[in-house]
């Protein structure tokens, strides 16, 4: 072989490692983030609400372990009610937080359930903050693993609960998948969800990398198919929310450029069951719709909840 051929196959080796290289990089940072931990994930949260980390300290929380069917253990804390509201006996909610988070994100929209007599459980996801799981698969076994949180609730505190699931971020289409194949809850509310892990992808690999759909979206998908056993096209919101039979609140910031506004209105315009959809109202960023306008956000989930109570009961 010539040398100019032995050059020509190594700069082609060469690339070819670069490309399966920047895949498996994709695929590393989904299933393998940098997470946060409980000490950040606190500090963060009294940076941003003060009052409600107070507030929080001061609650009853009940920490206990949930053993999944995937082979770890979940840490969740169950914060009881002080409040009897009326036409709210035994209501339950339960929140999944968001990408590299910890439960701590939930305390925001534990205080809105709290002020309604809503009992919360928060917990800690797959891979994430205290629980178990050796990585992150952006909803197809936190699906699973949120299935056993209502199941565990549900024997904990009695099989005529009131309950439903509040989700932000991956937890928001986390809750989108798990009620496709549970008839146990009463409503659901995303905020700020992805509506196919697919589209999500190929549209950070742009934003953020630059990188062109071919290759590195299907090398990115190999890779997370090795680490996860599952793929991209498994983990698709939009085709779940299709088989929506309870209310559905879908929110979400105007100006969220991580996870765009536009995957809500899709699964919006694809829920066929009772549905509202809110996109707010100032330049709120990812996960930050309640942050940037907390009352008009408290005010249309309570609305939301007391009109699914008021309907549960005429039914």
């Amino acid at each position: 072989m010539e040398w100019y051929e032995l050059l020509i196959l190594g700069v082609v080796l060469f690339v070819l490692f670069l490309n399966f290289y920047a895949g498996y990089r994709i695929a590393q940072s989904i299933y393998n983030p940098v997470r946060h931990s409980l000490m950040e994930t606190r500090i963060r949260e009294t940076e941003k609400t003060p009052d409600l980390m107070q507030a929080y300290d001061e609650w009853e929380k009940i920490p206990y372990s949930i053993e999944t069917n995937n082979g770890y253990d979940l840490k969740a804390y169950y914060l009881p009610t002080e409040l009897h509201v009326d036409g709210c006996k035994d209501c339950f909610v339960i929140i999944a937080h968001g990408y590299t988070y910890t439960h701590h994100g939930g305390i925001k929209y534990a205080s809105i359930f709290k002020e309604l007599g809503f009992n919360v459980i928060l917990y800690d996801e797959r891979y994430h903050g205290e629980s178990g799981g050796n990585n992150c698969s952006l909803g197809f076994y936190e699906e699973q693993d949120l299935e056993v949180v209502i199941s565990d609730t549900f024997t904990r505190f009695g099989p005529d609960l009131f309950l439903g699931t509040y989700g932000e971020s991956m937890g928001a289409s986390t809750v989108i998948l798990e009620q496709a194949h549970d008839s146990r809850l009463q409503f659901v509310i995303a905020d700020c969800p992805f509506s196919d892990l697919t589209e999500l992808v190929t549209y950070l690999v742009k934003r953020k990398g630059h990188l062109p759909k071919w290759p590195y979206v299907g090398l990115a998908n190999f890779f997370f198919k090795l680490a996860t056993k599952t793929e991209f096209k498994s983990i698709s919101p939009l085709n779940a929310i299709k088989k929506a039979k309870v209310p559905f609140l879908i929110m979400h910031g105007s100006k969220d450029e991580f996870i765009p506004p536009k995957h809500s209105q899709a699964l919006f315009e694809a829920c066929p069951s009772e549905k509202q959809l809110y996109i707010s109202t100032n330049p709120a960023k990812h996960a930050e719709s309640f942050l940037m306008n907390r009352v008009e956000y408290t005010e249309i989930v309570k609305n939301f909840i007391s009109k699914v109570i008021y309907n549960s009961q005429r039914n």
